[in-house]
């Protein structure tokens, strides 16, 4: 089975497609907007040179590729990204564990924290309004809960949902998304009182080892940016998971 990101993934598409979102097509994942005076605009995320034949006007580049984009008529207009990808075929992932992140999920499974990972279908739940507060407090750009929503219910047993609790208080949570052999890591809250027990530690680990049981080979952490969010940047290599660069942002030239 192809290994997908996220956003070319089957399962993403269909959830697009529910949320109603115009798709040029949907292998690979190509989005059409109407953007005057430009007229209709062709976009991927993440997409592999292999899969340039659309030939949408602009695309994020799923690894580095410049030679081949330039011969295209690609030009770059913005410098690669990085994600954090964690490899869940090894057999004891806490063993590669940075050692203060080690300890520090140490400290958090002494806390004995309710642990939970269920199937979501879609409902609500407090995790999407504290996700939303989260990002406009800090000024970043997440999916709309309804997308997640359509994933969910477009994609029965793809979404999962891990609570930590400390008695009945929910303390963290996150939802994993499921696309083939990867699974991605979309969405994630914490309250005070539990970073302060190191909730998302033991949460996240908790997860990953679940994660291998289901035979998944890769944890996508997502984004990392050691410039403008240094201390999530950490928490998610400290997993052992291994910084891979992605390919830029690549504009068509000519427009056509």
């Amino acid at each position: 089975m192809r290994a997908h990101p996220l956003q070319q993934s089957p399962q993403f598409a269909r959830a697009l497609a529910a949320y109603g979102t115009p798709l040029r097509s949907t292998a690979p994942v190509v989005l059409s907007r109407r953007f005057a005076p430009f007229g209709t605009v062709d976009f991927a995320s993440r997409l592999r040179v292999e899969d340039l034949h659309l030939r949408p006007h602009l695309l994020n580049l799923e690894a580095p590729a410049p030679a081949a984009m330039r011969r295209a008529g690609y030009v770059q207009i913005l410098t690669a990204a990085h994600v954090a990808d964690w490899d869940l075929t090894v057999p004891d992932l806490r063993a590669a564990m940075h050692p203060k992140w080690r300890n520090q999920l140490r400290k958090g499974a002494a806390a004995g924290l309710d642990l939970r990972i269920t199937g979501w279908s879609g409902a609500a739940h407090p995790l999407f309004a504290h996700a939303e507060a989260q990002a406009r407090a800090r000024r970043y750009r997440a999916y709309p809960t309804a997308l997640l929503q359509h994933f969910a219910r477009a994609n029965p047993g793809a979404a999962l949902l891990a609570e930590a609790r400390a008695g009945v208080a929910l303390v963290a949570a996150c939802l994993v998304l499921r696309h083939g052999p990867v699974a991605t890591y979309q969405t994630a809250w914490a309250s005070a009182g539990g970073l302060a027990c190191n909730a998302p530690r033991v949460l996240l680990t908790h997860v990953a080892e679940h994660l291998q049981t289901l035979g998944h080979s890769t944890f996508d952490l997502g984004m990392i940016e050691t410039d403008h969010a240094p201390g999530l940047a950490r928490f998610k290599l400290g997993t052992g998971a291994t910084p891979r660069a992605l390919g830029g942002t690549w504009l068509a030239l000519p427009w056509r």
